[in-house]
């Protein structure tokens, strides 16, 4: 495999190499592929629009994996360190805002929204990006600066990815977009590293995504000029997220159960 075959200097190239060709496979060769399948099936794609979504996201899945597979072989951690209260409790908080949501009226958009976007951007983003970074970053040191570091990198690689939205989006509000994804990535990450299980930034970016889409319905393209107020209420966001994030992995740093694992 390509890991195994690049000195550890130069591992970092692996980074670019499977985020680009996710992108090229996902967006560019998987499209004229659906097109000449649903053409023969006579599947309108504009007609069945949440269908095409939830087969692109489903064959996401699979790209990612089989790229992570043959470029880095990042372990992908699901199994919990041990039993923690905590992270049990925020599980089922989770389970219960849904539940008590079901009768609103986008429930059912929000509940596939929500695990559409989770899954694979937790995947590729916490469970390999993340991981992987981690794993070059605290190979000689498990020090807190090296730990917020390599949080810090993964979370600017996810924030600046959602500029594949400029498609459909103003730079402005796209910029917006990419500012509050990389603050998410942060908390996102800092769960990640925290729990040790990828399974709880999962539920923590389900929620989030389904609780935007339940109360907004589904976005749309948006080339509105970006506010100055917009402006204020994301870097206070930022703010919030950075410090949450920081302080979850530097209180009690020897309770970051994802550092042990990525060593063995």
């Amino acid at each position: 495999m390509l890991n195994q075959k690049i000195k550890d200097n130069w591992k970092w190239i692996l980074i670019p190499v499977i985020l680009v060709s996710e992108l090229l496979i996902d967006d560019f060769i998987m499209p004229h592929i659906y097109k000449i399948i649903f053409s023969l099936m006579s599947f309108n794609i504009v007609d069945h629009f949440y269908v095409y979504l939830n087969i692109y996201k489903i064959v996401s899945i699979l790209v990612i994996c089989l790229l992570n597979y043959w470029i880095i072989k990042q372990k992908i951690f699901f199994k919990p360190s041990e039993n923690k209260v905590g992270w049990l409790v925020f599980l089922v908080i989770c389970f219960t805002i849904v539940m008590v949501s079901i009768t609103k009226k986008n429930f059912w958009l929000a509940l596939d929204i929500g695990a559409i976007a989770a899954l694979p951007e937790e995947l590729m983003f916490r469970g390999i990006i993340l991981a992987f970074v981690l794993r070059l970053m605290t190979k000689k040191s498990t020090s807190t600066l090296r730990v917020s570091s390599g949080l810090i990198i993964s979370a600017l690689i996810f924030g600046a990815f959602h500029y594949i939205n400029l498609t459909s989006q103003s730079f402005g509000f796209t910029s917006l977009q990419v500012i509050n994804a990389a603050a998410l990535g942060m908390l996102l990450g800092a769960v990640y590293i925290k729990s040790g299980t990828i399974i709880v930034p999962m539920a923590l970016h389900f929620i989030y995504d389904f609780l935007v889409t339940l109360f907004n319905g589904m976005p749309t393209t948006n080339y509105t000029s970006v506010q100055s107020f917009q402006w204020i209420g994301l870097s206070v966001q930022v703010l919030i997220y950075t410090v949450v994030a920081l302080t979850i992995i530097n209180h009690k740093p020897s309770e970051n159960k994802i550092l042990p694992k990525l060593k063995n």
